[in-house]
């Protein structure tokens, strides 16, 4: 259950059992009235604040995963530039070992 109907179950109970204990005025009722008002106010702000969190969470994580992707990418292209300047210095110190033979 959202808190949002809990709420407004809790306003709706809560104003029943002032009706029905009859000693409620209209003076109780406007407040209890602004009361509710209120908290669904209240509840339709953290509702919306909510709502922008869960976006801006989504947005962290579509940020995240470009990285990591980016990241890996990075990484593969070092492991062939690694695997490119082993071969280039084997090559390099073959040469070398040979022109010292001669």
């Amino acid at each position: 259950m959202s808190k949002k109907s809990m709420l407004v179950r809790l306003a709706a109970v809560t104003l029943g059992l002032g009706l029905v204990s009859g000693c409620a005025t209209t003076e109780q009722l406007n407040k209890l009235q602004a009361d509710v008002t209120r908290a669904q106010e209240t509840a339709d702000a953290a509702l919306a604040a909510a709502n922008g969190a869960n976006s801006a969470a989504a947005d962290a994580q579509r940020q995240a995963d470009a990285a990591l992707s980016a990241a890996n990418r990075a990484e593969s292209t070092a492991a062939s530039a690694e695997r490119a300047a082993s071969a280039c210095s084997e090559k390099c110190s073959r040469m070398m070992e040979k022109g010292f033979a001669k």
